[in-house]
């Protein structure tokens, strides 16, 4: 009897996906868009999306992100994953209503705050610079004006934080209004709860490997295309130089981070992840692990 009971306890990696469907994906700005292909290409998640359609500019233009998402409803079974009514709400920001409906449904990559809002400053293609803002998809992509780096701390940092408790900030041209402690407890509960998986965009590969230990599929090539790493065999991700930023630091973003880093190292134990039993999954996905 108690041997069938352990039996009937074991929880399986497809036990575990189906507890978390419909995922929800919760894409935090410079934290990996191409993790969406992990998701879509989960066995039964999205059985029209072509087999070797990666997510980038290639196939949906400038504006790819949303015009992937617009394909969800189409392509993918929404019993499985979340597919938003607003594509172009490609940031979205947890509602308490939206929060209770999926929580232990969302997915997320993390980064190191600081690192994070540098990657956002230096990125000259979404030019989140821009005020006021402009959509990746618009026709003309010529700001008006960029922010001072003041402006552009005061609106992008804390964005980690800033989703997970639903307070999403003003247009960029509005004084910014920055997280109270309240909103910081908030998220944290809400990462501690509501989330079926949480990765770090700086161990991309190691992240890729424990989704699929956690809840199964293959590794395929593509899951591991975006992540521009300098070092080949950790993946690890180059760092900005943070004098820019004069001594400032994300009070609000980093025990939401460290939470995430805890979240994430704990899970790397449970199942067993690291990067020398990743091999089979990294040799799946035809990574040369020798460059």
């Amino acid at each position: 009897m108690d041997l069938l009971q352990r039996h009937l306890e074991i929880e399986t990696a497809e036990m575990r996906r189906m507890k978390a469907s419909p995922m929800f994906w919760l894409h935090i700005p410079k934290c990996g868009s191409s993790f969406y292909n992990t998701l879509v290409h989960m066995p039964g998640n999205c059985n029209g999306w072509p087999e070797n359609l990666s997510i980038n500019d290639e196939m949906f233009s400038k504006c790819f992100e949303v015009g992937s998402r617009a394909m969800c409803p189409v392509w993918c079974d929404q019993a499985r994953l979340h597919c938003d009514q607003n594509p172009h709400a490609t940031h979205q920001f947890l509602d308490e209503e939206t929060y209770q409906i999926y929580k232990g449904k969302f997915v997320a990559l993390f980064r190191q705050p600081e690192q994070r809002l540098l990657s956002a400053w230096y990125d000259d293609s979404d030019i989140f610079r821009a005020n006021p803002f402009i959509s990746a998809c618009a026709e003309n992509r010529t700001p008006e004006r960029l922010m001072s780096m003041d402006e552009f701390k005061g609106h992008y940092g804390s964005w980690e934080t800033k989703q997970l408790a639903g307070k999403a900030p003003p247009p960029t041209q509005a004084p910014a209004q920055q997280p109270q402690q309240a909103d910081v407890l908030m998220a944290l509960e809400r990462l501690r709860e509501g989330f079926a998986f949480v990765g770090l965009q700086e161990e991309w590969s190691l992240s890729i490997c424990l989704f699929h230990a956690k809840f199964g599929g293959p590794c395929r090539s593509l899951e591991f295309l975006d992540t521009r790493p300098d070092n080949r065999r950790t993946n690890a991700t180059s760092t900005y130089d943070t004098a820019i930023l004069n001594g400032w630091v994300d009070e609000s973003d980093r025990p939401v981070y460290a939470e995430a880093v805890k979240i994430f190292n704990a899970d790397l134990e449970k199942f067993g992840v690291s990067h020398e039993s990743c091999t089979a999954c990294y040799e799946e996905a035809g990574l040369d692990l020798t460059l």
